[in-house]
């Protein structure tokens, strides 16, 4: 995957090198996709999507979340495959503390 001779830049996290394979039509860059696809797909695949959903349960249940700034600006970026936000959220994770005396 670095190889200086198949990609430009091979070191640098440039996603969109993807998107002329996938408009194309080659199936070459589906195994270059994280886990992969097809029959060499990861076999951790559903393993992994188990502890992300945890780890973003276990973010929700142990943290107050505050906006950075007065309110969420909901504007869209041009552009890309999916819709991204113009202004990224920003939020600040603050621990929530048990109370022993309502245990």
């Amino acid at each position: 995957m670095r190889d200086p001779d198949s990609w430009e830049d091979p070191n640098e996290f440039k996603p969109e090198r993807f998107l002329a394979s996938f408009e194309s039509g080659q199936e070459d860059a589906l195994k270059y996709i994280p886990f992969g696809s097809g029959r060499r797909g990861c076999p951790g695949v559903n393993l992994s999507y188990i502890f992300g959903g945890t780890a973003v349960g276990m973010m929700v249940q142990c943290f107050d979340w505050k906006i950075k700034g007065e309110k969420v600006d909901m504007e869209e970026a041009i552009g890309g495959l999916n819709l991204t936000m113009a202004h990224p959220l920003k939020c600040i994770p603050v621990a929530r503390t048990l109370n022993p005396l309502t245990l």
